[in-house]
């Protein structure tokens, strides 16, 4: 008798459930949250330098930084943009001493494109494939997508789904 996989998913599994999924694979593409928008604190490491790069594409509001344990909110310039923040006095040099409070992230709204990638991801994911995946295109086709070790590749992105999350996937610091 085998083990299904229903076995390992929680109570409570459901759509929201592989939404979850699906957005922890985006995530890790992008190497930030992407989508919806929200407020977290970030705890980096410091530079020593004026610029630090925070894992964001889209910040839309900072609400209190610290560097080295002094509230520094007030003299940081940001980019909603690029992840770049700047401090003119130089950031702490310290690992783990910049704390910063922001929202960032689209609202799934303005990027429609990011929400049908994750419907498609957690439609895959219930189709309770064990792990396998078939794709076909005209007379070729594939199967069981598994990482290097031969261990299951969890929810894994397709080559179409890729491209289209690259204009929101971070290229420092990755």
């Amino acid at each position: 008798m085998g083990v299904t996989l229903t076995a390992f998913l929680p109570a409570n599994y459901d759509a929201a459930f592989l939404a979850n999924a699906a957005s922890q694979s985006i995530r890790g593409y992008c190497h930030w949250h992407v989508a919806p928008s929200i407020t977290e604190t970030l705890v980096l490491d410091g530079t020593g330098g004026k610029a630090l790069l925070v894992p964001s594409m889209h910040i839309t509001a900072l609400t209190k930084v610290t560097s080295g344990g002094n509230d520094v909110t007030a003299r940081v310039k940001w980019s909603r943009r690029s992840g770049v923040l700047t401090l003119a006095s130089g950031w702490s040099h310290e690992l783990g001493d910049i704390e910063i409070e922001l929202t960032h992230g689209f609202d799934l709204a303005d990027v429609p494109n990011l929400a049908a990638i994750v419907v498609a991801i957690g439609q895959r994911a219930s189709a309770g494939n064990d792990g396998y995946v078939h794709e076909s295109a005209g007379g070729m086709s594939r199967r069981a997508l598994t990482g290097k070790d031969g261990a299951s590749a969890g929810v894994p992105l397709f080559e179409s789904e890729k491209e289209a999350l690259d204009p929101y996937r971070l290229t420092w610091g990755s």
